[in-house]
């Protein structure tokens, strides 16, 4: 096995675990150990469930995807460096998105609630 499907399949069970995490605590109070915690998702029981919500499906979406992926890349490639490639782009990929979700759950709680902060 490749080392980067390994690692490949290693990110993408986390990343849905974590989204399947941050659903779960959306239902329940501010935790300071799990969950969407930057300032803004933090300000307020709303913003809380609202941050863990989003960004929690958007993970879980993100990791069956990547897993999916990453396991028919196994029959797609050979083993040559065209495989070696297309895992890298898979990890390339699945670290941009993640980013991008954070980015977004984050633009989102500033629009919603922006008065909450101050």
């Amino acid at each position: 096995m490749d080392v980067l499907m390994i690692v490949n399949i290693i990110v993408s069970l986390g990343v849905s675990l974590g989204g399947y995490c941050m659903i779960k605590y959306a239902k329940s109070a501010i935790d300071f150990s799990i969950g969407f915690r930057t300032k803004r998702a933090m300000s307020s029981e709303e913003a809380w469930h609202f941050a863990n919500d989003r960004c929690g499906k958007a993970w879980s979406i993100i990791g069956i995807f990547s897993f999916v992926f990453t396991i028919v890349s196994v029959f797609l490639a050979n083993g040559d460096a065209s495989g070696a490639a297309f895992q890298l782009a898979i990890l390339l990929f699945q670290i941009a998105v993640i980013v991008a979700s954070i980015i977004v759950t984050e633009y989102q709680l500033k629009r919603k609630f922006s008065d909450d902060l101050k």
